[in-house]
């Protein structure tokens, strides 16, 4: 996959006027950058929330001592493409960003947790397929539905470009062979009801 050619356009943002225009805007609001201008982020609904935190939650507990490896999100960004910046629901970097770094660099495992409304799976579905492939560290990049116990994988091995692509059925379980970590289903679900 390619990410596709943006249009020229005179109104387009730098990433340095999203940060100044981010930083005073009112705290009651989520925005990411797609490297042209801002993007509302929709509330999270409950299910959202709890589902990211589970994942955050679970991989923090089994992530190997002794390497400088951390879970982040939500509200970190990664740079992608044309300097977008973009707020995985969580993500595993090896990195040592310093208490000042806005963007975190060098994400290996991206994780979004799909939010209900076309736009939004469309632009975790599509752009960010795209976008997340334009950053030679992500290996891996997991989309976990919120309104059902569905979860799909694109990965790829280090070193190269191409996304292979799998679905995980409800019986799971989520392998993050870059850490040696599994996540069940029950683990990723908990306490979120789809009844």
């Amino acid at each position: 996959m390619t990410v596709a050619a943006r249009r020229i356009d005179p109104d387009v943002w730098t990433k340095e006027q999203f940060l100044a225009w981010a930083d005073a805007q009112p705290g009651d609001g989520s925005y990411e950058f797609d490297g042209a201008r801002p993007v509302a982020m929709a509330p999270a609904t409950l299910g959202h929330t709890e589902i990211a935190r589970n994942i955050r939650e679970t991989i923090r507990a089994r992530l190997p001592a002794g390497k400088a490896c951390r879970i982040y999100g939500p509200q970190q960004p990664i740079e992608t493409v044309g300097g977008a910046l973009r707020e995985p629901d969580a993500f595993i970097a090896c990195s040592a960003p310093s208490r000042t770094s806005v963007a975190i660099a060098a994400p290996i495992i991206v994780f979004e947790v799909l939010s209900p409304g076309k736009e939004n799976r469309r632009r975790d579905e599509e752009e960010k397929v795209d976008e997340y492939g334009s950053v030679p560290t992500i290996l891996r990049y997991v989309l976990v539905e919120s309104e059902s116990r569905a979860i799909r994988i694109f990965w790829r091995p280090p070193g190269e470009r191409a996304w292979r692509s799998e679905p995980l059925d409800e019986a799971g379980p989520l392998g993050l062979p870059e850490f040696a970590i599994t996540l069940t289903f029950d683990e990723i679900y908990e306490g979120v009801d789809f009844g």
